[in-house]
């Protein structure tokens, strides 16, 4: 992979977080679309927490390309991939992060290590009221932040919105994460923190009030806080703090609270902590409510002073009993624990709200888990309910198998493939696939068949099935194929079964074909029978031996904005014993190609959705560059 891979698919939403690696995580683990917590909050003028959803998601792989574009104006979706070394010079190794970002790392192995990331303005004692330009909505995920010459994580200067999520922090020479200086809004949530002293502080200095009381509201949950020794958090002047469900394991103490600070304490479990919780630290007195938490082997009580401003008058959350939480956290606390492969808006027939299906979400709202074994895969993509099931890996199946409704099945990193057999659709609905590769299924490699609807199949790579790529047949119907590369593939892509099968297929198979790379393949991109109308746009055909689009049996097909690149056959009207079928053609570019065939009228698309077609001069740079697995 190059330094900078453009994604330029628009967010959904930042993928879900909680998750057991191999096994299905307990309930409470399940998967939410967004920060619980204050930074959930519509404050500000923010509406919670969304980080560069709506803008362009990129691939960063070195110091220059991370450095670029943490700093760029505008939405980002900045994912890290593998281990990136921050320089210090005069930065003292902290690096600015602009407002509106996601910073989400790939896979396990993400990791940021020698600098850290200021999140905010630089600092002004003088000013004690939020600036119009203060940084916020930043989303950090999933990455490993180590070794850093002064705090790994420092968030200043009246920032708000920021969550800081599913992230592996240590040895750095301050602060592991800092909160102070009138920030708010902030949710820290299913980190683990290790080898580290002092870890979280909450609260510039004593002498700061004039910028932070009335601020830091901050939400601390489901961290793991292993061996951190101290100032897990430690708070001043804040009011609500909330701490709920983290586990702390070996410490000096838990959390303090000075300076008159408000915290709320809730179904923590302290194992082996000297001072679980203070309120006489340092400085002035702070308040503390407890409840609900465990305590093992710890030398002193939770000190509790006063009342405290109650969290739920911000937000909603449900706390899980304190006796659940060491297993809870350490399973899914850290990296490696979420779907890290941005997800972008689902678009075409997929996102049609028709068949009693709102769109297609897949897992939404359901576990994460993630299989790295025949056995695994094949386990979750049976299971009833919604799953996001990450592959990990190579995976060998054999023949066609089943996937139930409500899945999302999406590759971890780079490196997920599945071979030798395919996926089945079968009186299925509501499943996404993505960023996987396929190779040598022995059959099809994805068959949506049966009645089978919404169906999402987005940025995967194809290669070498004894049959079809992708077959969408036998009255399926509400499908998106999209960002996918083909790579040498011969029957690429049918639509309906056979010329005997109009009963069953027609009036459905409405499927949507854009921004695929067709590269080298030799014929059905796709082959249609029946259906209409199917939408084939913004496509790159590359050296497709045989033909390109083929409609027969009175199909729709509408064929607009596609490159066609030495394909002797571009459209073809008929085919083999198949009687003709219908094309409508427009705005498509044919380099050292043959001339297209056309016939008849075709059910406009934009009577089911709007899209936007690219100029077909583009499709030759910027498909090769993002279709294929992210």
């Amino acid at each position: 992979m190059g330094e900078l891979a453009v994604r330029s698919r628009r967010l959904l939403a930042v993928l879900v977080f909680g998750a057991l690696a191999v096994t299905a995580p307990p309930a409470s683990a399940a998967v939410a679309d967004g920060p619980v917590g204050f930074a959930g909050v519509d404050a500000l003028g923010q509406n919670g927490t969304t980080g560069g959803a709506g803008g362009p998601v990129v691939t960063v792989t070195t110091a220059a390309g991370f450095l670029d574009h943490i700093a760029r104006p505008g939405p980002y979706v900045i994912q890290v991939a593998g281990t990136i070394t921050l320089p210090t010079g005069s930065t003292d190794g902290m690096h600015s992060v602009a407002s509106d970002k996601t910073i989400i790392g790939l896979g396990s192995d993400a990791r940021l290590v020698g600098g850290g990331l200021n999140i905010g303005l630089p600092v002004d004692d003088d000013v004690t009221t939020p600036p119009s330009d203060a940084v916020h909505n930043v989303i950090i995920r999933n990455l490993s932040l180590s070794g850093a010459t002064d705090d790994l994580i420092n968030v200043q200067m009246f920032s708000h919105h920021i969550w800081i999520d599913h992230n592996d922090l240590s040895n750095g020479d301050d602060g592991a994460v800092d909160i102070k200086r009138g920030s708010d809004f902030v949710t820290v949530s299913w980190n683990r923190f290790h080898d580290h002293d002092k870890t979280m502080l909450l609260g510039h200095d004593d002498d700061n009030g004039a910028q932070d009381i009335g601020r830091l509201r901050v939400t601390y949950h489901h961290n793991f806080f292993d061996g951190s020794d101290q100032r897990n958090p430690r708070v001043r002047f804040a009011e609500s703090v909330h701490v709920y469900n983290n586990y702390y394991r070996d410490l000096s103490y838990g959390i303090a609270s000075t300076m008159n600070a408000g915290v709320v304490a809730e179904g923590n479990y302290f194992d082996t902590v000297n001072n679980p919780g203070r309120v006489e630290f340092s400085g002035e007195l702070g308040r503390m409510v407890a409840r609900d938490n465990i305590l093992v082997d710890c030398n002193h009580e939770i000190e509790t002073r006063g009342t405290v401003t109650e969290p739920g008058t911000y937000y909603s959350y449900t706390a899980d009993p304190a006796a659940n939480v060491p297993g809870i956290v350490q399973a899914g606390a850290g990296v490696g624990r979420i779907a890290t492969a941005a997800a972008a808006t689902v678009d075409g027939f997929a996102g049609v709200n028709a068949l009693g299906q709102n769109g297609t979400t897949g897992g939404a709202g359901g576990q994460v888990v993630t299989a790295s074994t025949t056995s695994e895969l094949l386990q979750y993509i049976d299971t009833i309910g919604p799953l996001t099931i990450q592959v990990s890996g190579r995976i060998a199946i054999e023949s066609k198998q089943g996937v139930r409704p409500n899945k999302t099945i999406i590759g971890l990193g780079s490196s997920a493939e599945i071979t030798g057999g395919g996926l089945d659709f079968h009186r299925s609905s509501n499943v996404i696939v993505r960023n996987i590769r396929f190779t040598a299924a022995e059959d099809d490699a994805i068959n949506v068949g049966k009645e089978s609807h919404h169906i999402w199949i987005d940025h995967n790579e194809f290669s070498g099935p004894a049959d079809g790529a992708i077959d969408v047949v036998r009255g399926a119907d509400y499908v998106t194929i999209s960002w996918n590369w083909f790579q040498g593939t011969d029957k690429t892509m049918l639509i309906g079964h056979s010329d005997g099968n109009a009963s069953e297929d027609t009036g459905h198979l409405k499927v949507t074909i854009h921004h695929n790379f067709f590269d080298g393949s030799a014929q059905r991109h796709p082959r249609v029978r029946f259906g209409e109308p199917v939408h084939v746009y913004n496509n790159y055909y590359r050296a497709t031996s045989a033909y390109g689009v083929a409609t027969t049996m009175n199909a729709g097909v509408l064929v607009e904005g596609n490159y066609f690149e030495t394909v002797p056959q571009p459209i073809v009207v008929g085919y083999a014993d198949s009687g003709p079928g219908r094309a409508v053609e427009r705005n498509n570019i044919y380099t050292g190609s043959g001339v297209p065939q056309t016939s008849g009228s075709v059910v406009e698309p934009s009577t089911y959705y709007a899209y936007t077609v690219d100029s077909p001069a583009t499709i030759p740079t910027t498909v090769p560059s993002g279709a294929g697995r992210l």
